[in-house]
């Protein structure tokens, strides 16, 4: 991709941690951002700083709601008649120590923001997306959730399963929409933010920065999973 100006893209939890961060990058180079925040204090003031540097657009969205990623849809086809760019990167996180710390709920409850989610905005979204230019989804995974991370740790077991799910989500979306939309995952790395919490070596700054480069690849690449430019395995 030679650049991002006029390009069009959806970003969840656009109001903090590497959404945040991303978003200031794309926006300065002449995107346009449609992007989201469960928060509304949190979106107002994201909002406030992202439109200083470009068009950004802010969404009110809590995923926990399962009407939210349809309304985000209706909200994206009012503004635009096509989308360039889909980048599913919100999503929760309660860290327990093992199953039986986290009992049956969290499972129950997470699956919808990190997993249904992202998928039924795809679903929703793709249409505009065959529409776009090389238009492209990004789906914000974890290397907490690659195979080897689940054969080695089983600390905060639903945040990994949803992740690794999100894994099997890319390659599925990506057999499906070969050669319309290149469908990738990515990990942004362990870093200080609300979900990584104060003890991950990165900053927020290095996830948008990764988010940048995978959105910079060839876009011939797809159903894979790359830790910013560097392809590293499910």
């Amino acid at each position: 991709m030679d650049g991002f100006q006029g390009k069009r893209i959806v970003l969840t939890g656009a109001s903090r941690g590497v959404g945040f961060e991303a978003a200031k990058l794309f926006l300065a180079a002449g995107a346009e951002i449609i992007g989201t925040g469960r928060d509304p204090e949190r979106l107002k003031k994201a909002t406030g700083d992202l439109q200083k540097i470009g068009k950004f657009y802010p969404v009110l969205a809590d995923f926990d709601n399962p009407t939210a990623p349809s309304a985000v849809a209706a909200e994206v086809s009012a503004r635009w008649p096509a989308l360039d760019m889909l980048l599913n990167n919100a999503a929760v996180q309660t860290y327990k120590k093992d199953w039986a710390g986290e009992g049956l709920e969290l499972l129950n409850q997470q699956w919808r923001c990190n997993v249904f989610a992202p998928h039924e905005l795809i679903f929703h979204l793709v249409g505009l997306l065959e529409k776009g230019d090389q238009p492209r989804i990004v789906n914000v995974s974890s290397g907490a959730g690659n195979v080897q991370a689940l054969r080695t740790s089983s600390d905060m077991p639903t945040y990994r399963l949803t992740k690794y799910a999100m894994g099997g989500m890319t390659i599925l979306w990506a057999t499906t929409l070969k050669g319309k939309v290149a469908v990738n995952c990515l990990d942004p790395g362990w870093l200080k933010t609300d979900l990584g919490g104060p003890n991950a070596p990165g900053v927020p700054a290095d996830g948008g920065q990764r988010m940048w480069e995978i959105c910079s690849l060839p876009w011939t690449e797809t159903g894979k999973f790359w830790y910013g430019n560097k392809e590293i395995s499910f």
